[in-house]
């Protein structure tokens, strides 16, 4: 009977992580296959060390997703919740979506780092007109979504800590940038949209 309970609990463990690690691989399935903008990593004078610093964020997500595993095998931080790893299918999920359509819509403009591009163009149609930072959005959800889904609560509090603290900074940052560039143009986007949740923030 024992044996019988360790294999269904084996069976479910290994599911979460196959789920988990699935979107994972979605994230950079899509950031090589959708990305169209400039994938250039050079600083520039725009990016006053944001995209640093999401890295370095980035970076810690993945030993801590990786380490998961690991991490519960010993009973670290780890819980059990279907419920909460459900939601956290979704968030991926969504995240996964709302990425390919920011990617999709605003095409050549969604570069790596902070940078004016050749005829940079203002783009407020679809998403763009809801929320102005869905890129941001979508690695918030993803990575939360991961991080849940893989039942172990220190990567998900990690997320939860650090990534609004690094996409504030990045957006204020990006958000000087644009209005240097376009003017008027940009404060009235910005008086009709959100940042990152649409009629709300």
């Amino acid at each position: 009977m024992k044996l019988l309970i360790y294999d269904k609990n084996f069976t479910e463990m290994l599911f979460r992580y196959i789920i988990g690690y699935l979107l994972l691989m979605g994230f950079f399935f899509v950031e090589k296959f959708f990305r169209k903008g400039s994938k250039d990593m050079s600083k520039t004078e725009f990016d006053k060390n944001s995209t640093k610093w999401i890295s370095i964020v980035m970076g810690i997500s993945f030993i801590l997703l990786f380490l998961s595993p690991l991490l519960n095998y010993f009973l670290i931080g780890k819980f059990s919740s279907v419920g909460i790893e459900i939601i956290g299918i979704g968030f991926g999920i969504m995240g996964m979506v709302i990425r390919c359509v920011a990617f999709y819509t605003l095409g050549q403009f969604f570069t790596r780092t902070l940078q004016k591009t050749e005829n940079h163009t203002l783009i407020t149609n679809g998403i763009y007109n809801y929320i102005r930072h869905p890129g941001y959005l979508s690695d918030i959800l993803i990575f939360l979504g991961v991080a849940t889904v893989l039942s172990n609560w220190i990567p998900v509090l990690f997320v939860i800590l650090t990534y609004p603290v690094v996409y504030a900074y990045r957006i204020k940052t990006e958000e000087k940038m644009l209005i240097g560039i376009f003017k008027e143009e940009y404060s009235l986007y910005q008086k009709r949209t959100r940042k990152i949740i649409p009629f709300i923030f």
